[in-house]
């Protein structure tokens, strides 16, 4: 199975990933984009919603935030719940990952 993948420019190609045992899709968009965040450093991101019931460090959460780009996910560092003009709001601190 080949996937092809480009982000940026495309002007520092990486070696090519050969795994013989992943035989689904799915698996294997995901080695690769794993493959591909694994050379960038961290972001840490802070965002302010909503109350958000149950949410506690080490939950892994999807966020589609049309500033940030696209939908991506981040697993739970930190998470803070305040009270400001009659709203419950959450506070959480995320890696992307």
């Amino acid at each position: 199975m080949i996937i092809t993948v480009q982000r940026h420019s495309a002007d520092r190609p990486a070696p090519d990933i050969v795994e013989p045992l992943l035989n689904d899709i799915r698996a294997a968009i995901e080695r690769g984009r794993a493959e591909l965040d694994s050379g960038e450093p961290l972001q840490v991101v802070r965002i302010t919603a909503l109350y958000v019931a149950g949410a506690q460090p080490g939950d892994l959460v999807e966020v589609a935030d049309m500033y940030q780009g696209g939908p991506y996910r981040g697993k739970v560092t930190s998470v803070a719940h305040t009270a400001a003009d009659g709203k419950l709001l959450t506070e959480l601190e995320l890696v992307r990952v």
